[in-house]
């Protein structure tokens, strides 16, 4: 009976098993004809392109879905650099750019997310920890100041913000891709390569590299470790026991003895050092990277120090006990110490750091009492690592090599706010740079033999000489997404004389100021002339330019529009009012000083403006000007106590409004740092405004 029922069981579970096997099977197909009719995804069909060889038709598809669409995947641009820069296709450099800001501001969905948060994972060895931190506090919280953030960051890296290609972002990945290929002893980063990668992408190619093998061959310590030997058995007292050894046999058996303690606690590592020069304040220093085989893991990583290779059991006296070493154990001398002193020993040679460790080293061996060896092994691995912390913070957290190539020109940038005749506050911005060693460079290159060096440096326009060369100047305007909404850009007449109070070249550029917007400025400087040799090195940069410079900045805080508040400019300092050699169409009718130098032969012109003064019933209005010019010491102290000039000035007006240049006589000051401190007050409505500005007057 039991066998029938078993029978019966089986039977049903074998129709069970068809059945269900049925329905999964269909289900199955379901899905999967499902699938087949979805179409996949733009960034999908783009790498499909990739895998049969098509990059050129998955690039364009790309870029087609990036043009199309408003809300993107930020896969497709990431991978779009990446791609472009592995192959170098320097062609595609403008759209990589445009399409990796898009996908940062841009991006849309949970692929977006997480490849947004790769990114910021690709980011942290140029960002550092903190910044790092922020953005993936922002990316937990789906805060939008992260990719606004981040899109700012790499906005502040341009080197060249008058066009559209960053290429310092290229240059990253381009860095990142020759990580892949060359940094291949394990994947421990989010590159996919050794920790090596992670320096390479801060800094690029070292300046020097030292690799090979810790070894114990070339112990030139030996004949100090012999003297200690002898110096511990001169003082080793009759301990009884059974072992007797003869007297000129024992030292011999404790340098065996020795020598196998060392050999026991050494690993033979692995190591390769980075030296990066001239990349700290010290300038005849260098930063080393050291990087090699961990002995706990096995793994090739970046190190914190040489001590690093040295097992933790080493810093122990065990060794010595065991081996009946008992005045070595009672000095405080451990397998560490001296294998520090013959690691720091070989690499001696390969930089002045090692060089220096060594010496340390030694000096403090030999400044301890006798036996009092103790705990100097560990103190000196600290000391080690944290020299070598001290010197990495000292060095910027990223740096390009490309910037470099090519020569470049001083930017200053210096504003001034007002109000207009609308009651809307503006902002007068001028550019100067000085571009005289970059066109040297170039002139140099390329001398027209018609024109000497001379008759260049005495021209007032080098492009009424040579008029293949140009020098633009570029004012960028970038809203609260870092986007760009305006750029102005002038051909600006520029001279190579030496002049302490004019720059080379100098562009005022005016618009509204209602708001701190963030802004860059730029100075190029072009030859035209393609048959001329192109530029000293091979650049990323656009052929034409031969000389380079940009600073990026933040606008002030703008002048109040309240009618009912007392406004004052910033004051504009000058000098040589009035004369002819100033276009008509100036904004001033002098020299504006905008590096506030003034000749001491010339009379200082203050220009300032005044702005909602209180009209009265008898239609006037009325203010106080009271200036007042101090000395300043050479700690940049004001000495309030030795006013040189004081004065009030009582001005009326038929306007609620005065513009005004004053001329102040200055024959008496001696060359030197003074501030000029000025108060306007409105004698209706007693309301005061003080403004404040330093000059230097030069002979």
């Amino acid at each position: 009976m039991s066998r029938i029922k078993i029978r019966h069981i089986t039977m049903n579970l074998f129709r069970y098993s068809l059945l269900l096997g049925c329905i999964l099977t269909c289900w199955i197909s379901v899905i999967g004809e499902q699938l087949q009719a979805q179409p996949s995804s733009a960034y999908e069909q783009g790498l499909e392109l990739l895998y049969r060889g098509d990059t050129e038709q998955a690039l364009a598809l790309w870029e087609d879905h990036y043009t199309e669409e408003s809300r993107v995947d930020a896969r497709i641009g990431l991978e779009y650099i990446k791609i472009v820069t592995e192959r170098e296709l320097s062609g595609e450099y403008e759209a990589a750019t445009k399409m990796y800001y898009k996908a940062l501001l841009n991006g849309n969905g949970t692929n977006s997310r997480i490849a947004i948060r790769q990114e910021i994972e690709r980011l942290k060895p140029i960002a550092g920890e903190g910044i790092y931190r922020q953005w993936s506090k922002w990316w937990e919280a789906e805060d939008k100041d992260l990719r606004i953030d981040i899109r700012g960051f790499w906005t502040r890296l341009d080197p060249t913000p008058a066009h559209i290609v960053n290429e310092r972002l290229i240059e990253h990945w381009q860095r990142i891709a020759e990580s892949r290929d060359r940094f291949t002893k394990n994947s421990s980063t989010i590159y996919g390569t050794d920790e090596r990668a992670l320096v390479y992408v801060r800094y690029g190619e070292p300046d020097r590299v030292q690799s090979g093998l810790l070894t114990l061959q070339d112990m030139n310590i030996k004949p100090w470790l012999k003297q200690q030997i002898m110096r511990q058995q001169r003082s080793m007292p009759d301990e009884g026991g059974d072992l007797v050894y003869d007297e000129e046999e024992l030292p011999q058996l404790r340098e065996q003895a020795l020598e196998f303690i060392l050999y026991e606690n050494h690993r033979y590592p692995e190591y390769e050092i980075w030296f990066y020069d001239n990349i700290t304040p010290e300038a005849d220093s260098s930063v080393p990277f050291i990087f090699g085989t961990n002995i706990r893991n096995d793994q090739f990583e970046m190190i914190r120090t040489i001590e690093e290779f040295i097992p933790e059991q080493a810093y122990r006296t065990d060794p010595f006990e065991e081996r009946d070493m008992v005045q070595f154990t009672r000095a405080g001398f451990t397998p560490a110490l001296i294998l520090q002193m013959l690691y720091y020993e070989q690499l001696s040679d390969i930089g002045p750091f090692f060089k220096q460790r060594l010496n340390s080293l030694r000096n403090m061996v030999l400044a301890r009492e006798r036996d009092a060896f103790s705990g100097l092994d560990a103190e000196f691995r600290e000391e080690s690592a944290e020299l070598i912390q001290q010197q990495e913070l000292q060095a910027p957290r990223q740096m390009s090599t490309i910037k470099s190539r090519i020569p470049t020109i001083p930017v200053d940038v210096y504003q001034y706010r007002f109000i207009d005749d609308n009651h809307t506050p503006v902002l007068v911005t001028y550019i100067e740079s000085s571009p005289r060693e970059a066109f040297l460079i170039d002139f140099s290159r390329n001398r027209d033999s018609s024109v000497s060096l001379s008759t260049v440096q005495s021209a007032e326009n080098i492009a009424d000489l040579l008029p293949q060369y140009e020098l633009h100047h570029s004012l960028q305007t970038y809203n609260e997404d870092w986007e760009l909404v305006d750029r102005k850009s002038e051909t600006t007449a520029f001279n190579i004389q030496r002049d302490p109070f004019n720059a080379g070249a100098s562009t005022m550029f005016m618009s509204q100021h209602t708001e701190r917007a963030h802004h860059s400025a730029s100075s190029e400087i072009i030859n035209t002339d393609e048959s001329t040799s192109g530029p000293a090195y091979d650049t990323p940069y656009p052929e034409a330019i031969r000389g380079l410079g940009s600073i990026h900045y933040r606008e002030p805080v703008p002048l109040s529009a309240n009618t009912d508040s007392l406004q004052v400019a910033d004051l504009v300092l000058g000098y040589g009012i009035g004369s002819s050699e100033i276009p008509e169409e100036a904004l001033f009718p002098f020299y504006v000083a905008n590096n506030q130098t003034v000749p001491s032969d010339e009379t200082l012109v203050l220009h300032f403006e005044v702005y909602n003064l209180e009209v009265q019933p008898n239609g006037f209005s009325r203010f106080e000007l009271t200036y007042q010019i101090l000395p300043i010491d050479e700690s940049g102290r004001v000495l309030t106590d030795q006013t040189e000039f004081v004065l009030t000035l009582n001005f009326t007006s038929e306007e609620n409004r005065l513009i005004e240049n004053l001329e102040i006589e200055t024959a008496d000051l001696l060359p030197d740092l003074y501030e000029l401190r000025v108060q306007i007050s409105d004698v209706n409505t007693r309301q005061q405004v003080n403004r404040n500005t330093r000059f230097e007057v030069l002979d």
